[in-house]
């Protein structure tokens, strides 16, 4: 009996270390596929690199990052543990809404990643590298060309693609983390990650990066039309070194880091403020208390100039054959001549800037005292391309920084079939997209395509003096 149990024992023995050692084995083949999976990672990344590299910079995302020491991960939740006023800034700001939020943005991806009918190949990958730039952001990245041809991307799976990072579209790893650093316009040896001073924070290269891509390609039927930078380059702003900070992001005194044992110091707001069009309708409260600090980038001055017998408009309406455009109304002779001058004095750049889409509309409307229509003058600031078949400039009526143009307005002068005073109303309205396209892309209550930001009332009295009813204006800070 004894050698029985012996012999059992050992029996045993044996088969616990035949799972042991298999599940040795397995775990070796676990730690193998692992290494491996690391591995093919790792080769993606770098084929992405190198890829990318050899691409104009308004074809690549930010390069590769390592998680700067001390830090989970680069999401912008993450930052605002420590950056509290700063995350709130951004996380209102079009940055923040440039991806998803931004239902312009991505009815033209859909298009640009050969989605829709008039696609023409997969030319999405350039486009995603200025709304999610960062390497977590993309989903998939780039490796090569088939054919060397722009529109039929070669991807590879993203090993490091982090959904959250992607929501936060331009987010706060876009300028502060490289070469697994934070990025600072100052440095710090006091944060408790490695920090870098970086001068390009403090003048317009961090800007230009995004907002100066312009290329064409016409065998795709794509253009890029973003010469922020280069305008601002030729305008006074840029000539006298005054950054795109300057004024959007304006200055303040204050912790970067509220909870630490900082000093107070110089530093800027991260709202980005621009032409303040909430991406969608609910954003529309949050972002007016910015109107004031922006201002509108344009003034309005309206006089006299005097009488003609003879009278033509100066401006007419931008080659836009859209239904919400109304018809000039001016009298032939005896004219009244009002003068509306719109300068371009309070931006760097030209008037609407960005996207090829964007305009201000113009509209001066003269009644009577009998609220009879006596006179009406319209004009658009903006440019419009035909997209299809081919990509064409129509027409470019954009103020440059610094200059101005008037638009003239004539009314009857006094008369029996015309009583005084006369009220003249002017207003005008930012809009991020033409009619034509918003509807295409069935963006009513997904988006907001405009708003106004000017809305002002003279009287014209018999005796040729203008009085001011009122005046609302972005531009008029309390």
């Amino acid at each position: 009996m004894a050698r029985y149990f012996y012999v059992v024992m050992v029996l045993s023995l044996l088969v616990a270390c035949d799972r042991r050692s298999e599940e040795h084995n397995k775990g070796d083949a676990k730690k193998g596929e692992v290494a491996q999976e690391q591995e093919d990672a790792m080769t993606a990344i770098k084929k992405a690199r190198t890829f990318y590299a050899e691409r104009p910079y308004y074809e690549r995302p930010r390069d590769y990052s390592e998680v700067p020491e001390g830090l989970g991960d680069t999401d912008a939740e993450t930052c605002g543990a420590c950056h509290k006023a700063i995350y709130e800034e951004w996380k209102i700001s079009t940055h923040h809404r440039a991806y998803k939020d931004d239902a312009q943005f991505m009815e033209e991806l859909k298009k640009s990643s050969g989605l829709t009918e008039h696609s023409s190949g997969d030319v999405g990958w350039v486009c995603v590298n200025c709304h999610t730039p960062t390497y977590p952001q993309l989903e998939r990245l780039v490796v090569d060309l088939e054919d060397d041809t722009l529109n039929k991307p070669v991807y590879a799976d993203n090993p490091l693609f982090d959904p959250a990072q992607q929501e936060d579209a331009i987010t706060c790893a876009t300028c502060h983390v490289k070469d697994g650093k934070i990025l600072g316009p100052y440095g710090s040896d006091r944060a408790p990650h490695p920090v870098k001073k970086e001068e390009s924070l403090l003048d317009e290269r961090v800007c230009a990066s995004c907002h100066q891509a312009s290329a064409q390609y016409p065998e795709h039927n794509l253009g890029c039309f973003f010469s922020t930078a280069e305008e601002w380059r030729q305008s006074s702003y840029g000539q006298k070194g005054e950054s795109c900070q300057s004024c959007h992001m304006p200055e303040v005194v204050r912790k970067v880091a509220e909870d630490f044992d900082v000093p107070e110091r110089k530093t800027r707001r991260h709202w980005f403020g621009g032409s303040l069009i909430p991406k969608k309708p609910e954003f529309a409260a949050e972002l007016e208390p910015l109107q004031k600090v922006y201002g509108s980038g344009i003034t309005f001055d309206l006089s006299l100039r005097g009488k003609e017998a003879k009278f033509t408009t100066s401006a007419e309406p931008i080659n836009m054959p859209e239904k919400h455009i109304p018809e000039v109304v001016s009298c032939a002779k005896d004219c009244m001549v009002l003068k509306l001058d719109i300068r371009n004095n309070r931006a760097g750049h030209h008037m609407p800037t960005g996207d090829p889409e964007r305009h201000i509309d113009i509209l001066v409307e003269v009644h009577d005292a009998n609220q009879k229509l006596v006179a009406r003058a319209y004009h658009v600031l903006g440019s419009r391309y035909a997209w299809w078949p081919k990509i064409k400039l129509l027409q470019d009526t954009r103020i440059p920084s610094g200059e101005q143009r008037e638009l003239l307005v004539s009314a009857p002068l006094p008369g029996a079939e015309v009583k005084y005073p006369l009220s003249v109303h002017v207003t005008a309205d930012k809009w991020r997209m033409y009619l034509d396209a918003f509807e295409h892309h069935q963006l009513e209550g997904k988006y907001v395509r405009g708003r106004r930001f000017y809305d002002a009332q003279w009287l014209l009295g018999e005796d040729s003096a203008l009085s001011v009813v009122k005046i609302e204006d972005d531009g008029v800070k309390d």
